[in-house]
């Protein structure tokens, strides 16, 4: 009879166990270059009740400027888009026990670009979600000097060094399911010199959603876990 009973627990845990509710959660993060005068790695670690979330910013391909208070570099390409050459944000999300699973569900990018007057003038957000294959096209706002044409970034050719603030691109709706990691490049080109500098100014933030089960669910997928594999055990005997 106990046998039986036992069966019938497991069917009803993981009967239930496909109605676990599944809810977002937000996170908040930037990287603040202040104090920074020629990094070419900095990372930030933050971790919520229900999940962490670990951040990585790299400079890929050219070299590091020595700029206070920004993230800047020179050697980009004078001629056209170098896939080679570009900033590098990676995000990965990861659980916290007792949580057993949480994924990316939307990311946001907050960000001001710098320029010398002989640095790129265009630039380019790509992601991991297409292998890079493409331009972010995906902006809610711009400053006011930047133009935008098919996730072309244009900067005006200035006599001066300049900071241009207030952009904003966010990614939603297209992250495959489980997503754990993200990663997002930026690329600079059509420098006037090799050696003019851009980069990244005070702050580059990122937010978005992360999906994890809700609390009271949480129980019971722990509860199905274990009722399957004491009745597997409980089946060799």
């Amino acid at each position: 009879m106990s046998k039986y009973l036992a069966l019938a627990a497991t069917v009803l845990a993981l009967h239930q166990a496909h109605a676990v509710v599944y809810v977002t959660n937000p996170f908040v993060s930037s990287f603040s270059f202040v104090g920074q005068t020629n990094s070419t790695n900095l990372s930030t670690n933050i971790s919520y009740d229900t999940f962490s979330l670990a951040s990585q910013l790299a400079k890929i391909g050219v070299e590091s400027s020595s700029a206070a208070d920004r993230f800047m570099a020179s050697q980009w390409s004078t001629n056209s888009f170098d896939s080679t050459k570009y900033f590098e944000l990676s995000l990965t999300v990861d659980k916290i026990a007792p949580i057993p699973v949480a994924y990316f569900d939307s990311v946001r990018v907050d960000f001001a670009l710098r320029r010398s007057s002989t640095g790129p003038r265009q630039f380019q957000w790509r992601s991991s979600l297409d292998a890079f294959a493409t331009p972010i096209t995906s902006f809610s706002s711009l400053n006011p000097s930047v133009n935008l044409a098919g996730g072309v970034l244009t900067l005006p050719d200035t006599a001066s060094t300049e900071t241009f603030a207030g952009n904003v691109f966010s990614l939603s709706g297209l992250f495959p399911l489980n997503l754990t990691n993200i990663t997002l490049r930026l690329y600079g080109y059509t420098a006037e010199s090799v050696f003019g500098q851009a980069g990244l100014d005070t702050p580059l933030g990122f937010s978005g959603n992360v999906v994890v089960p809700e609390p009271s669910t949480i129980a019971l997928l722990t509860f199905t876990a274990i009722t399957g594999v004491w009745w597997r055990l409980r089946r060799r005997n």
